[in-house]
């Protein structure tokens, strides 16, 4: 690990410079890893939780809601 990081404190990127100057698609692969990496099968999934996505499944097979395109979504993330 570069003695910037273990220097650095703080959880925003800005406190990573070497991770700020990565390009997108290897930021979001990265950030992939890191969430991956702290998941398991064995991890629980609180009832409440589970329950949240049962019910939009459901919403989503009644024609409730709808599928957003990637982009669609990307679009909808930009906005705010």
């Amino acid at each position: 690990m570069s003695t910037t990081l273990q220097r650095t404190t703080g959880s925003s990127l800005a406190a990573f410079p070497e991770l700020a100057r990565l390009s997108k698609a290897r930021r979001l692969k990265l950030a992939d890893e890191l969430w991956m990496s702290g998941i398991g099968d064995d991890t629980p999934v609180p009832q409440w939780h589970q329950e949240t996505l049962d019910q939009r499944w459901k919403d989503y097979q009644a024609g409730k809601t709808k599928r957003l395109t990637l982009k669609q979504l990307e679009q909808r993330l930009t906005k705010r």
